[in-house]
């Protein structure tokens, strides 16, 4: 299982030297991804609760958000390996033309270390600022990424759609990775029948652990049923410590929360389950706008990772049932 770190692009911290140590020590220190977030705005009266948090309120630190693709061409200008993702940019937002080339180019200048994830969104408020339809962002979804692949397919280029149209064109420049990787996220079954069908793999986040293996059971099954097989699951840890390092009750508690012991049971469980890869965001923990508490917490789950792993390898079926 490959790990990652999502980078201080966000609140306080967010600054260029910040982004810039933290990028070099991941790559120093052997994490193997990093990754963004989208947020286009924080609501002051939002329309919609923020669904990945109980009290349905954004984290402070995203009414400062660096913009992520600007952010990732940054650090691959200062890094030499690690992989860099997105999770998630909201599609429906984008034109597919503007973005694949934006895309692409970061895949250029990166020498194809891009994995892109895509949602639908589900702020009222982002889509209004967007000027996107909020009740067709499914079907906006679906055609995007087709004419995305379009767009970094064979020249000319050329897509017809209900939303998006692409006369007869060269466009540049292709990705370096061919197919550049998307992967989507999404919590409804009908959401995770689209990644399933659509997308190179699922990213899922802000979930009790039996909730997630759970959905990537679905986007497989979705995935079999339209002749596909093999898609890799990117997990979004966003990491909270209960004070004391006490352990929370399991019942709905979220993947990587909670004591120390219970964030290294959480790794273990994905591992053994096969999952490809997890990034954990440490932006939001207490102290977090000290960049030295990012990096000390890194270096603590970077071993637990490391020992999580190793223990799955050796890890039995036949003894230790996954929902164990």
């Amino acid at each position: 299982m490959k790990i990652g770190l999502a980078l201080p692009h966000l609140g306080e911290q967010a600054t260029t030297e910040n982004i810039r140590e933290f990028a070099l020590s991941a790559e120093r220190n052997g994490w193997d991804s990093l990754w963004t977030l989208d947020r286009t705005l924080y609501p002051v009266n939002p329309k919609t609760p923020y669904p990945g948090r109980p009290d349905g309120k954004l984290a402070p630190e995203t009414k400062r958000i660096f913009e992520h693709l600007t952010v990732l061409t940054y650090v691959a200008a200062v890094t030499d390996r690690i992989r860099l993702g997105l999770s998630v940019l909201i599609l429906p937002f984008h034109n597919p033309v503007l973005l694949g080339r934006r895309v692409a180019t970061l895949d250029q200048l990166s020498h194809g270390r891009v994995m892109l994830g895509v949602g639908l969104g589900w702020s009222v408020d982002e889509f209004v600022a967007a000027g996107a339809p909020f009740h067709e962002r499914g079907k906006v979804t679906e055609e995007t990424v087709r004419a995305l692949r379009a767009v970094w397919g064979p020249d000319p280029v050329e897509f017809s759609g209900k939303y998006h149209t692409i006369p007869a064109s060269i466009i540049g420049p292709k990705p370096v990775q061919d197919p550049l990787p998307i992967v989507m996220g999404g919590f409804t079954p009908k959401a995770l029948d689209r990644v399933g069908r659509l997308a190179d793999g699922f990213t899922a986040a802000a979930v009790p652990l039996d909730n997630l293996l759970e959905m990537i059971g679905l986007v497989g099954l979705a995935a079999e049923s339209n002749g596909r097989t093999g898609l890799p699951t990117v997990v979004r840890a966003n990491v909270e410590l209960a004070p004391g390092d006490a352990d929370l009750p399991d019942g709905g508690r979220q993947f990587a929360t909670g004591s120390w012991n219970q964030i290294s049971s959480d790794i273990h469980r994905l591992a053994a389950a096969g999952v490809e890869e997890v990034f954990f965001d440490l932006n939001s923990v207490p102290g977090a706008e000290n960049l030295r508490t990012q990096l000390d917490l890194a270096s603590r789950l970077y071993e637990i990772c490391q020992d999580a792993i190793a223990e799955a390898k050796s890890w039995s079926p036949s003894r230790h049932p996954v929902g164990d």
